[in-house]
């Protein structure tokens, strides 16, 4: 009898360091837990802080490249044609030869109007005045009506949209403009397409914009698609009026993307 108060106090003992190493073992697989989702947590927030990065680097790189572009068609067009201008003045000398001077006036106003339209139109890639005076609907059909007469690209166009168009800001307009040129320059400049369609829809407080086009289509790699600067830079501008895209999976049929901007 004298044992069982010493096996009492014995079992008390082992079931005390029992619980004390089951506690400890909770505590340590806790903060083992909690480091791990701490580094995961650390490694997605860094992951979006070199993705913002890239978007910003693409940003960068594209406004350069459009710099580079508006300095390019200011020199091709404008200056060599100012030039020839100035030559054309500096070869003519005035007389009495009616014809010679008819000609010279003709010519010169022909080379007048060819400047005065290289600079609107590289005007209107800058800023395009009929988004800014008649809204997104006509800017749009403007050119798309331009690229269709050029025969470069047929494009269909169904505008479902047209009072929800009416009511956004014009930053939130310019930002959806720009991605619907850049893909439609996508389209025309590599991916071999004879056609595209432009869909734009309301639903419920929601702009949905659905692009599609029947050239050779993406990469099967659709992260890889996603990291070229074309992408980017369309990705940066969505970002910046809160609007999303998703990327159509590699089908062989085609591009498709869809777009989605809430207009409140």
């Amino acid at each position: 009898m004298q044992n069982t108060p010493d096996n009492i106090y014995v079992l008390v003992i082992l079931g005390m360091a029992g619980t004390f190493l089951l506690v400890v073992s909770f505590i340590f697989f806790s903060i083992r837990n909690q480091n791990k989702l701490l580094r995961q947590r650390q490694h997605f927030q860094q992951a979006q802080i070199d993705h913002q990065k890239e978007l910003l680097r693409a940003v960068i790189e594209s406004q350069e490249a459009e710099r580079k572009r508006i300095g390019q068609d200011l020199h091709d067009d404008v200056g060599t044609t100012a030039s020839g201008l100035r030559l054309l003045i500096e070869m003519f000398k005035p007389g009495d030869d009616v014809k010679a001077h008819q000609d010279f006036t003709q010519s010169t106003k022909t080379i007048i109007d060819k400047i005065v339209k290289d600079v609107r139109n590289i005007s209107h890639n800058l800023s395009p005045s009929t988004l800014r005076y008649y809204g997104l609907a006509a800017a749009i059909n403007e050119h798309c009506t331009i690229i269709n007469q050029s025969g470069k690209l047929e494009i269909t166009l169904v505008n479902n949209a047209e009072q929800a168009l009416e009511k956004l800001p014009l930053q939130t307009s310019t930002a959806l403009y720009r991605v619907l040129e850049e893909l439609l320059n996508n389209t025309i400049k590599h991916s071999g397409a004879s056609k595209a369609n432009i869909n734009l829809n309301m639903v419920n407080d929601t702009l949905h914009i659905d692009y599609a086009d029947n050239g050779k289509g993406l990469t099967a790699d659709v992260e890889l698609v996603k990291k070229g600067m074309g992408m980017q830079n369309i990705e940066s501008r969505l970002l910046n009026i809160n609007a999303t895209y998703l990327l159509e999976p590699y089908s062989g049929k085609g591009f498709c993307i869809k777009i989605e901007s809430p207009i409140v």
